[in-house]
């Protein structure tokens, strides 16, 4: 089986974030404590460090254009919240108002804008985490869209 739109969107971003140096992306999921992981799906117990890319569906058209929610959780251990906020202002940097970008997986995105975010506070290993979504437009053909 090929893998889905989902999963090569994810893929995508995950290789792009690692190009540019955001977070380390390994298909194995396994990362060193000093490392910024990049996972697909939920959020594993270690490393401290870590960016969770999920997504969502938004709207789709009768045309091939559709919204695709990108939520990226981020997560930063230590007393320092900053941390963890200065990761997210690294990543909007990169990701807010992207347009016209295609992935390393082919996936095309027409543009790229944050939609909500906030702070989940700290888990019981005192890491900070947040959240941020964002919207993405993608072209998304199928059989039976124009």
């Amino acid at each position: 089986m090929t893998a889905g739109f989902d999963t090569n969107l994810l893929t995508g971003i995950a290789v792009a974030f690692n190009a540019a140096a955001i977070g380390t992306w390994n298909t194995t999921g396994v990362y060193t404590a000093t490392q910024t992981g990049i996972v697909l799906g939920n959020i594993p117990s270690t490393p401290d460090r870590i960016i969770a890319l999920t997504t969502y569906a938004v709207s789709d058209a009768v045309m091939a254009d559709s919204v695709t929610g990108l939520q990226v959780r981020t997560r930063w251990g230590g007393a320092d919240k900053r941390l963890v906020d200065d990761l997210d202002d690294v990543i909007f940097a990169y990701l807010h108002a992207k347009t016209n970008w295609t992935l390393s997986t082919g996936i095309v995105v027409v543009q790229c804008l944050r939609n909500s975010a906030a702070t989940l506070g700290q888990d019981t290993n005192n890491r900070w985490s947040n959240v941020a979504n964002y919207y993405l437009d993608t072209y998304r053909p199928a059989t039976n869209r124009i």
